[in-house]
């Protein structure tokens, strides 16, 4: 179908494919290339019955160099956004900002490719700090290179800088930028809700990250240990794994806004604010509390929930209630900004208001998806608490079947990043009338359904089967007495995966050839568009009620 071009956008030069865009799709092709090696690999030692060996091994290390991700991509697109809102579209962030961009992405880089390579050099692996990207110290040998010992520690050190050095010139970038034309800051609007908030979950995110490699590396030179510290920091760390998804979310819901040249509604906002405080709360107590009243924290090591332990029952219910205080305030304000998604009305009015786009409909499909899982294995956690274990819901089918969903989920906030990223830009080289490509579109749909059909396919296996087992990846592992069911199963995971990944692809391929033209949401792929259309894949997976996308005859909702 040839293009059509956008009713009342002037031909005008297109602006170049951002720097923010660059950085991602960068991150994003890390995921792709170290998730699917990782599970060929496991996929091999499973079908041969061999035992795990050095390459699973150093596989997922580098997976866990990704760690940052998500969080510096919704930094980046917070950053974008900003810069847009005040420029009318027509700027880029500071040449220093792009150049922190690529220093943070060439920082995680950077330590996946040293944890891939070192081994083959040295035959050991590179050791990471848990929980954490950041290399460990590295170790002088009597009978190895010295050189290899000093370039290690150099890069290692380099990546550190790279990382916070990085990130602190983001985040200053952001609330300093000057539009075209503009000379008093004083004079400019004060960052976005959205954008605010995005900034304060990666501060908060990376802070405690920064806390620890501070007293490691102290210790380094030193001696003197913080194990205390340190303990308290990585307990602290899993209360702000939801933030990417939270930061994406808040995005989305202001793309969406900018959109009809409008704010999302002041609830909306609030909901946004209630839910970073909540984030914030609940990781000053996991610090603050055991600091001052000299109480223990316990890590759940199933949820990573941390709860605390204290000898005063009075004292006990009341940090129980403030746990849970901040629990509904960060679940609560979640649901309220995806639901004001779907309620917002253009400045202008209801006849103005454009449906809601593919893209946003994915994102909130799969913020749904991520916060019901870790919202049910909560509340069953709960049931079990306050009832003194008489209900024990963690023996339950249910919940395990839940729990090992969680998962299936984990690229649930790249994949969320990457549409959101496509699609500011087809916003922003159209005078925010144009759309991506329809065949884009298919493919955000083709990777929403891969995780909702991961997701879907853990619960079942969890209800009909004694123990449903995942790996690493979320994917279910055939260990099953029926031979063809075991068949059926790995066919399933790489149906899947084939879903995932080629979606991702075809949305970065994409984002580099779209242009004012073919940013219409028309256009098709040969073949592949046409089957599709045919199947579910091609459609938004089932969510929340939202208004019906545009006919696929013609133009996807904008």
């Amino acid at each position: 179908v040839p293009s059509v071009p956008v009713p009342g956008v002037p031909k005008v030069e297109v602006f170049p494919v951002p720097t923010t865009c660059r950085c991602i799709v960068i991150m994003c092709v890390q995921y792709m290339l170290i998730y699917t090696a990782l599970a060929v690999c496991r996929t091999y030692h499973e079908l041969s019955g061999t035992g795990k060996g050095s390459v699973e091994a150093g596989l997922k290390s580098a997976a866990q160099t990704l760690t940052y991700g998500p969080m510096l991509c919704v930094l980046f697109i917070a950053c974008r956004m900003r810069v847009e809102f005040l420029s009318d579209g027509k700027d880029q962030p500071q040449m220093w900002v792009q150049n922190c961009m690529y220093a943070l992405t060439f920082a995680v880089l950077a330590s996946t490719l040293l944890v891939l390579v070192m081994p083959l050099v040295t035959g050991k692996p590179l050791a990471l700090k848990e929980g954490s990207c950041d290399l460990e110290q590295p170790q002088a040998s009597e009978g190895g290179s010295k050189m290899v010992f000093y370039g290690l520690t150099a890069a290692r050190y380099l990546i550190l800088l790279g990382l916070y050095g990085g990130l602190a010139g983001v985040i200053v970038g952001i609330c300093i930028y000057l539009p075209p034309g503009a000379t008093d800051l004083n004079k400019l609007p004060p960052p976005a809700p959205a954008v605010m908030c995005t900034m304060i979950l990666a501060v908060v995110f990376f802070a405690t990250q920064l806390v620890i490699a501070l007293c490691r590396s102290y210790a380094e030179f030193t001696g003197v240990e913080f194990p205390k510290v340190i303990g308290l920091m990585n307990a602290a760390c899993t209360t702000v794994e939801f933030a990417p998804m939270l930061a994406i979310l808040f995005l989305a819901a202001r793309m969406r806004a900018l959109q009809h040249d409008g704010q999302p509604q002041a609830w909306a906002q609030n909901c946004m604010y209630f839910s970073t405080y909540a984030m914030m709360m609940t990781t000053a107590l996991s610090i603050a509390v055991p600091l001052a009243m000299g109480v223990s924290m316990k890590t759940n090591p199933i949820t990573k929930e941390s709860t605390f332990e204290v000898p005063n029952p009075m004292l006990g219910y009341a940090l129980l209630a403030l746990r849970y205080a901040c629990m509904l305030g960060f679940y609560g304000g979640a649901v309220g900004v995806a639901y004001s998604i779907f309620t917002f009305e253009a400045p202008a009015g209801p006849e103005a208001t454009l449906p809601v786009s593919p893209t946003v409909q994915c994102v909130v499909n799969l913020t749904c998806q991520f916060f019901f899982v870790y919202f049910m294995v909560s509340a069953m956690l709960t049931i079990s608490e306050v009832t003194g274990g008489a209900i024990p819901m963690e023996q339950y089918r249910i919940f395990a079947a839940i729990n090992s969903a969680k998962t299936t989920l984990a690229f649930a906030p790249m994949l969320s990043i990457l549409f959101v990223t496509t699609r500011m830009y087809a916003l922003l080289i159209t005078d925010k009338k144009g759309a991506p490509q329809a065949w884009v579109q298919d493919a955000m749909f083709m990777s929403t359904w891969s995780l909702l059909i991961s997701f879907v396919m853990c619960l079942v296996s969890g209800l009909v089967m004694d123990k449903v087992e995942t790996d690493e990846d979320g994917n279910v592992v055939n260990k099953f007495s029926n031979q063809y069911v075991g068949i059926a199963v790995t066919a399933i995971r790489y149906f899947t995966m084939v879903l995932l990944y080629g979606g991702m692809t075809m949305v970065i391929v994409g984002l580099f050839k779209m242009t004012p033209e073919n940013a219409n949401g028309r256009g098709s792929v040969p073949l592949v568009s046409d089957t599709l259309n045919k199947t579910p894949i091609g459609n938004p997976p089932p969510a929340p009620p939202c208004p019906p996308p545009a006919s696929r005859t013609g133009a996807r909702a904008p």
